[in-house]
């Protein structure tokens, strides 16, 4: 696999409900390397500092923490990049209506924290504005747009940091247009056209990337593609190891996956082939293999390939039968390993669904097993 100058090809630390240690971080780092990849972006949603506490300072002894990992990364040739997201309380009118310095803003606290980081080894900030209510003119008023002000906050940013950032907007994929029509117009106005911008393509997961270039017909700066492929966060009942497709030779583009570390590092290795070309079905069991996956596991791939894609997915049609449940009962039972504690829970609630889909679960095991809405909702007799 070629690595390309200049190109940003990397891993997310950017979901929900999973945070790394250190030393999971640093095995990332080392599969990057092993890849050919070369960023990693440190923005974990459940890093209170990071986001919903994220005037907070980071304490001396996470700052040592962070300065190892960076340090570590630079000698695997690997970039850190680190995230700030202010967004849920951010208070936007003081860019407007303080013209003076305040070391009480709330500029100065994204500005010091900005630095901190920067001074403990990471190479550039993401300013990440994703993920916030949309009740920007309730809380502001309609003086000046929520674009425009995410463009200014953007710029300002850099401008005192003396050097480019990166940016994720609150509508940062095609189907979050509808909510804020004119945000990327009114961004693409305003922020600098060095600042480089991440998406996420035509849908929040989306299937490919082909027709990701339609955002550079608003915006001028350099997109890198934020993939939630792999992201398992907004459905915590499900993974996914399959291949992609449609994202071959993009020049910028990385992935946020699960927070399980064995699971990430097989999909590290999946992500890190096919991004280049696409992977053939022999060589995605070559690399499953590898990391220890029993072959008997390709009897239920089908369950464990890809997310529903779009915003109006329909139910995915596949043959079930009594088989899958013996190759569940396999994998629960006889396949050890730190990989199969990561999928127990995974596999068992597959198992379960495949025999209340065929009305092999017994009801007193449904109202045990399941939570009380769902196991009441089922003995109603309501899904048929």
């Amino acid at each position: 696999m070629k690595n390309i100058e200049n190109n940003i090809i990397g891993y997310i630390e950017g979901y929900y409900g999973k945070i790394l240690s250190w030393k999971n971080r640093n095995l990332i780092i080392k599969s990057l390397y092993k890849n050919k990849m070369n960023t990693y972006l440190y923005a974990p949603k459940e890093d209170v500092c990071h986001r919903f506490c994220w005037r907070k300072k980071y304490s001396k002894k996470w700052r040592l923490s962070f300065r190892r990992f960076t340090e570590f990364s630079k000698k695997n040739q690997i970039d850190v990049i680190a995230g700030i997201a202010p967004g849920l309380d951010f208070n936007f009118k003081e860019l407007i209506c303080n013209k003076k310095k305040s070391t009480n803003s709330d500029f100065q606290a994204l500005l010091d924290k900005a630095k901190q980081l920067l001074a403990d080894g990471a190479k550039s900030i993401v300013l990440l504005l994703d993920d916030i209510p949309n009740n920007f003119k309730k809380k502001f008023g309609d003086n000046i747009s929520e674009g425009t002000y995410h463009g200014i906050l953007a710029n300002k940013l850099s401008d005192e940091l003396g050097q480019n950032i990166f940016f994720v907007p609150r509508i940062y994929a095609d189907e979050l247009i509808e909510d804020e029509p004119s945000y990327l117009k009114d961004l693409s106005k305003t922020i600098n056209p060095n600042q480089r911008i991440f998406y996420s393509g035509k849908n929040i997961v989306s299937k490919d990337m082909k027709n990701y270039e339609k955002i550079n017909k608003v915006l001028s700066n350099e997109i890198i593609i934020w993939d939630n492929f792999y992201a398992n966060d907004y459905c915590p009942r499900r993974f996914f190891i399959g291949p992609t497709s449609g994202r071959e030779n993009l020049k910028n583009i990385m992935i946020n996956p699960t927070g399980m570390i064995k699971t990430d590092l097989l999909i590290l290795d999946i992500f890190g082939r096919s991004v280049i070309r696409k992977l053939s079905t022999r060589q995605w069991e070559i690399i499953i293999y590898t990391h220890g996956v029993p072959e008997l596991f390709l009897k239920i791939k089908k369950f464990f390939l890809m997310p529903d894609f779009g915003s109006n997915p329909s139910i995915q049609s596949v043959k079930i039968n009594r088989e899958d449940i013996e190759v569940i009962d396999y994998l629960l039972w006889k396949w050890k390993g730190e990989l199969s504690r990561e999928w127990y829970p995974f596999l068992f609630g597959l198992k379960q669904d495949l025999q209340i889909n065929k009305k092999l679960l017994p009801s007193d095991r449904v109202i045990k097993s399941q939570t009380i809405p769902l196991s009441e909702f089922l003995k109603k007799g309501e899904l048929k």
